[in-house]
This record gives structure tokens, C-alpha cells and sequence, in this order.
């Protein structure tokens, strides 16, 4: 095969296209990818933003779409061999472009899938998963009875957290429309607060981590709800780049929250967790190649409930 069906942009409408199947360079890997998400930086792209990087994607192919991914290697590298199943994260900077029926992957970005986790599951946990271990191992681990609060509990990134900050033995309140709340009890939330009027916070909150999914609010709302040497971590920075500034001169802290590359071993450890039970894939719904649009549509509704993945090789 030398040409597969990819997707590409245009006029920010999904569409399909015939291109060259890429030929691995050294140290990469060939994969043919089964289940791709549609993430919130897919979504961005696709409403106009990132466009001095897209401009700059465009030059080594139309795929500018599509993180994260489980799939089969289709050629040998020093530790995968083709016909293993595997997962991996394209690296941010060198341009999302998983949503393609084949796509060459550094190795050391790649890791092998165990027999017991399903493609679809392996493909919903990755972004999530990945940027919740990040928040939670090295911006702020929780201890036994901290207190965590997670607005955008339900989406991809927010079900992680929860479900990690648990783990760790925090009391976690979560923040998601009241139709979810029951889900997220069983996901390990200790509290439940409707967050579609923008009130997240109570008089007396204290909370050790506060971690804002969508983006949606500013340190300076946070501040008074974090705990001494708290943690306030958002996914637009854009929004509120004096509360950056303010936190240098704080004892409590601003981060973002971006997760620019995957590693093996990141991979490896993301596995582990879900083998353990510690973290659960949550899917909203899974779209064949050829009704991607439907499924940009679905990733950019309010109210869904996990990961929107494209099918796009695995049988149905």
C-alpha cells in the first residue's frame, strides 16, 4: 500500500484525502493507527487557533489533526517489532497528526499494549491520563486527606484527575454538570458541584489543588479557596497572564497545564495504572473515518462525557 485515507482541514470542516503513506525514518517506527481521539487542541485548531503552527505543519503534509493513538507496528525498530500492538502521543511541537490511517512515530514515543487493554481503551486514556499524572506527580502530588477541587470533571483530562487524586487518598470535589454526578462518585469524586453557573467555590474552601480543565477561570478567583502553598493549574494561560506574574509573589502557585510529549516510560506507567484498576478509559462515543465531522461536532459539545475517538482501522 502506498497511499492511505487521512483527514485534513478545510475551510475548518474535516474532510477526507488519498496521501502517501509515510516512510519511517531512522529511529521511527510505521504504524497503522486503529483509534484516534479528537482532543481539545483539535477542536482549537480547527476554530482558527494555532495558525502560525499549523502554517508551519503544512509543510511536511495536510494531516494537522490527532494526538493520541493505539495502533499495530508495520516495521522493526530496536525494541518494537512489527505486528506488536502499541500506543503512543505525536509530540506537540512537531504537529498533532494521528488522524490518518498510518502515521511513523519516534520509537522512543511508542509503547507496547498488553493483551488484556482494548485498543479504544488504550486510545481514550493517553491525553488524559498522561497530563493528569503530570498535574498529580510532579506540579502537585496530594496527600492522604488534601483537598482537591477538578472543574471539567467529566471531561478526558478532568476523569483522570479525579480518579488519580483518589488514589492518592485526596478528598476530591469535582465540578460537572448534575448529570454526571453519580458517574463521578463511581470515578472516586467525594463531592459533586453543578458548575454551569460559574460558581465552583463555597465560603471556607481550602483546597490544596485546584485544577481547571477547561480553562475557564483566573488564580486571582482561585486565591481565596487555595490552602497555603496551594496549587492553581489551568489550560489557558492566555487568559490570565498577570495571575502568572502574581503567583511568583505568592505562596500559592500558577501553572499551566500542557503536555508537550509522551515518553515510553510515561506510556509505560499510564498502563500500569489502568491495569491496576487506579485509573479507568472513559469513552463518549466512537465515529468511523468517514464521519469525522460528526465527531468534531460531538468533541466541541458541552455536557459530554469523556473521550470522542475516530475508528480508523479497527474493525467494527
Amino acid at each position: 500500500m502506498t497511499t492511505m485515507r487521512a483527514l485534513t482541514l478545510t475551510n475548518a470542516r474535516p474532510t477526507l484525502v488519498d496521501v502517501p503513506v509515510p516512510i519511517p525514518r531512522p529511529g521511527e517506527v510505521l504504524v497503522e493507527v486503529l483509534f484516534s481521539a479528537v482532543n481539545g487542541m483539535d477542536i482549537e485548531i480547527q476554530n482558527g487557533g494555532w495558525k502560525p503552527q499549523v502554517r508551519c505543519w503544512r509543510q511536511t503534509g495536510p494531516v494537522v489533526t490527532g494526538l493520541e493513538f493505539s495502533g499495530i507496528a508495520r516495521s522493526d525498530g530496536a525494541r518494537i517489532r512489527s505486528g506488536q500492538r502499541v500506543i503512543g502521543y505525536s509530540h506537540v511541537l512537531h504537529g498533532p497528526r494521528t488522524h490518518a490511517e498510518f502515521v511513523s512515530m519516534p520509537e522512543r514515543d511508542l509503547q507496547t499494549l498488553p493483551a488484556h487493554l482494548p485498543d479504544e481503551d488504550a486510545a481514550a486514556l493517553i491525553v488524559g491520563g498522561l497530563t493528569a499524572l503530570d498535574i498529580l506527580e510532579r506540579l502537585r502530588p496530594l496527600r492522604a486527606g488534601e483537598r482537591c477541587l477538578v472543574a471539567g470533571a467529566a471531561g478526558g483530562v478532568g476523569a483522570s484527575t479525579v480518579q488519580l487524586a483518589h488514589a492518592q487518598g485526596a478528598e476530591v470535589t469535582a465540578v460537572a454538570a448534575p448529570t454526571h454526578a453519580e458517574w463521578l462518585r463511581t470515578l472516586g469524586a467525594h463531592h459533586v458541584r453543578d458548575g454551569r453557573d460559574g460558581r465552583w467555590w463555597r465560603d471556607g474552601d481550602r483546597f490544596n489543588l485546584i485544577v481547571d480543565a477547561p480553562g475557564a477561570s483566573r488564580f486571582a478567583d482561585a486565591v481565596p479557596h487555595l490552602a497555603p502553598r496551594g496549587t492553581y493549574v489551568t489550560s489557558n494561560p492566555q487568559r490570565d497572564m498577570a495571575g502568572f506574574v502574581r503567583a511568583t509573589f505568592s505562596s500559592r502557585r500558577s501553572a499551566w497545564l500542557l503536555l508537550l510529549r509522551s515518553t515510553s516510560a510515561g506510556l509505560e506507567q499510564l498502563i500500569h495504572r489502568a491495569s491496576s484498576g487506579e485509573l479507568r478509559p472513559v469513552i463518549d462515543s466512537i465515529y468511523p473515518l468517514d464521519r469525522a465531522a460528526g465527531a468534531f461536532e460531538r468533541a466541541a459539545t458541552r455536557g459530554k462525557r469523556g473521550r470522542v475517538l475516530l475508528n480508523i482501522g479497527a474493525r467494527p
